[in-house]
């Protein structure tokens, strides 16, 4: 009798263990590590700049505030990184909103970023660009999502929808504003201001804004080997901005979001580092 007991509770212990080895087993356990892994952001791909980021990265649901003094110093360079890790990791949509430039989609492949999970979206007026650049961020169908709005329309109110749409979305949120936005009250969790410097391919950034830390001035950031595609120069890329906001005020007719919605071209032929620049034209798609 107790030899048969013996057995039975040696069966009931192989089959307990068993049953913990199921990989759809939830234990309590591993509510930290999935806390700490929720926490975790997005790297940079500069060590030196996670080092003085909160979450050792850009936030994983967030709004992200870079202020380049001249565009086209480095600003998509910068972010080349997490676009490659977000679009090779994950299955959601890297959305551009409303973009000066129109990406170059063969020096994002050479980064190695997969253009098949760009995104397009064109807005007729500020209303709908931010209309559709809270949807994008709040839907949680797109990992990252890159906007340029109209800056004398923004309020501090827009940016704190977008800060709590992200965070919703689970989506890192980035705003391209001028250096001169750094001025104005903002609700994004991160503010960084790029500034060009003497050496090519590298940028002096401050840190405006981070949560649970000091500003931080010229911390130097060399990405000249992130990509070695023919640019623009500062001149060319000034005067074709200037023209995109010269138009903005134009497009007063409404949108349909969803119709907005367009894949990145991948045989447009252009020189540029990560950009062309934007017409009136809608992107079409060859």
């Amino acid at each position: 009798m107790a030899h048969n007991q013996l057995q039975k509770q040696q069966l009931q212990k192989q089959q307990a263990l068993k049953l913990l080895e199921h990989p759809n087993l939830w234990r309590a356990g591993q509510l930290a590590d999935q806390q700490r892994q929720a926490h975790l952001g997005i790297p940079t791909g500069f060590a030196e700049l996670d080092q003085h980021l909160p979450a050792q990265g850009w936030p994983r649901g967030g709004l992200l505030e870079l202020m380049p003094s001249v565009a086209g110093i480095g600003e998509l360079r910068l972010l080349a990184p997490a676009l490659k890790t977000l679009s090779q990791t994950e299955t959601r949509w890297v959305a551009w909103v409303n973009p000066p430039f129109i990406p170059y989609a063969p020096a994002l492949k050479a980064l190695g970023i997969d253009i098949g999970k760009m995104l397009l979206i064109h807005p007729k007026s500020h209303q709908d660009n931010l209309w559709a650049l809270e949807r994008a961020i709040k839907s949680g169908t797109c990992s990252m999502v890159l906007a340029w709005v109209d800056e004398k329309k923004l309020k501090l109110k827009d940016t704190q929808r977008l800060q709590i749409a992200a965070k919703q979305g689970g989506t890192l949120a980035c705003l391209l504003r001028p250096v001169e936005a750094q001025q104005q009250a903002s609700m994004a969790e991160l503010r960084l201001a790029l500034q060009p410097t003497e050496q090519t391919g590298a940028v002096n950034v401050d840190v405006c804004k981070r949560r649970a830390g000091w500003p931080l001035q010229n911390l130097f950031l060399n990405f000249a080997e992130a990509t070695n595609t023919q640019h623009l120069s500062t001149a060319e890329i000034q005067v074709q901005l200037a023209q995109w906001r010269a138009m903005q005020p134009r497009c007063t007719q409404s949108v349909d979001a969803d119709a907005s919605f367009e894949p990145l071209p991948a045989s447009n032929v252009m020189k540029a580092n990560t950009t062309q620049p934007h017409t009136s034209q809608p992107v079409q798609v060859h």
